[in-house]
């Protein structure tokens, strides 16, 4: 008997093997179409990153100009970065200010928007004859801020932004206030310009130096003078760390610091009242109720409390390398509760470094206090009442550096 075995080429006819050959070919212009298309998105992206870079680059150049120069020698500045980093300058658009985003008609920002068509190599085969790539970035400038003030008030909103009572004061620094500056003191002197933006000027009850355009008042709110961040003084913060790594962190973790706290931890003498020197920080409150409190190199925090200190004859300077005596961190968000989450109180003190409470009032009282600031009050609401005071800027502390940076 014979076996007859047909294989399956040997079952397929003519028309069989030609379909398979079409498949095949098909698949193979499909298979290259792809991985050529992929070459024009591999570029593609290359320049998309490096658009990114040529916004970023550019606007930061022209923020820096900003500082100092005017719009069109910012706007030069950018477009020359922008070419420099392979997109020409009619190929970036530039708005100062901002058009577009978060910073939208902001002065003192920069907005590059490089972008780019070019034609695809491969793409055609799938009737795409171009590619456009496009990117953007803000930059802001951010010019030197606390200069002159020795007072500064940052509300916009809460009436009396900085009120003056009592008698007998003298202010060596500018005073500033973001709203209105009442005054009803009597022999109040200030030696430095003072500005404000609502209200009458304050007048009368008080002695301006320079008399010549002075007060003034301002169109545009001022940011704060310092950029004290309360993450640097809380347990792993930078301010916390380098305390630390001296041995002078003092981390009360929610319990109030008062004279009970300082007592039971060791961090005062008990004779003298003189306070170990150190960083202080409490998510709670700071109380401290004597006389004759002494700190040398004492800087108080405090994260979600007030910080209140009632007393004759207290003399502090800060620990903090960056001039930060007290940081009351309390949100008050009341403009007519009267609750000063900062207050000072008492007789004959002196007092040396910033004073800082950016979210509630800063309520500085007491008489014939010798040297009694010499440093600044920065709050959302400063009020002086008393006599005899003398506040001083303290020019070790400039405040905010004149600088640039990116932010979108």
């Amino acid at each position: 008997m014979v076996l007859l075995v047909l294989s399956a080429s040997a079952r397929r006819g003519p028309n069989d093997r030609g379909s398979v050959l079409i498949l095949v070919s098909l698949c193979m212009t499909v298979l290259l179409g792809f991985s050529a298309l992929a070459v024009d998105l591999g570029f593609a992206r290359q320049r998309r990153t490096q658009a990114r870079s040529s916004a970023d680059f550019a606007a930061l150049a022209g923020a820096g100009v900003l500082r100092t120069g005017t719009i069109a020698e910012a706007e030069a500045e950018a477009r020359d970065y922008a070419s420099r980093n392979g997109f020409s300058g009619e190929d970036a658009e530039v708005n100062i200010p901002p058009t577009s985003g978060s910073k939208a008609g902001v002065a003192g920002c920069v907005q590059v928007k490089p972008s780019e068509q070019f034609p695809t190599i491969f793409g055609r085969i799938f009737n795409v004859g171009s590619i456009t790539v496009a990117s953007g970035a803000v930059a802001c400038a951010s010019p030197g801020l606390g200069g002159p003030y020795a007072v500064f008030a940052g509300s916009t909103t809460c009436a009396d932004a900085v009120t003056f009572s009592g008698s007998n004061r003298t202010i060596n620094g500018g005073v500033h206030s973001n709203n209105d500056l009442k005054v009803t003191s009597s022999g109040t002197v200030i030696n430095g310009a003072v500005d404000y933006l609502n209200g009458d000027a304050p007048s009368g009850n008080i002695t301006f130096n320079p008399s010549t355009n002075n007060p003034t008042r301002l169109t545009t709110p001022l940011a704060y003078p310092e950029v004290y961040s309360i993450e640097d003084y809380a347990p792993g913060g930078a301010k916390a760390l380098l305390a630390e790594s001296q041995g002078k962190y003092n981390n009360a973790g929610s319990a109030e610091i008062n004279d009970l706290w300082l007592t039971l931890h060791l961090r005062k003498n008990i004779l003298t009242n003189t306070i170990t020197p150190g960083l202080y920080y409490t998510t709670g409150g700071i109380h401290l109720n004597s006389s004759g409190y002494e700190g040398a190199g004492v800087t108080f925090v405090a994260a979600d409390g007030d910080v209140h200190l009632n007393g004759n004859n207290f003399s502090f300077t800060p620990w903090d390398p960056d001039g930060l005596l007290i940081f009351a961190n309390k949100l008050e968000p009341s403009c007519n509760s009267g609750n000063a989450v900062l207050k000072l109180n008492g007789n004959s003190h002196s007092w040396t470094g910033v004073l800082f409470a950016p979210r509630g009032p800063l309520d500085f009282s007491g008489t014939n206090i010798v040297s009694s600031l010499n440093g600044r009050l920065v709050a959302q609401t400063v009020k002086l009442s008393g006599s005899s005071q003398t506040i001083t800027r303290n020019l070790s502390y400039p405040g905010r550096e004149n600088g640039f940076e990116l932010v979108e």
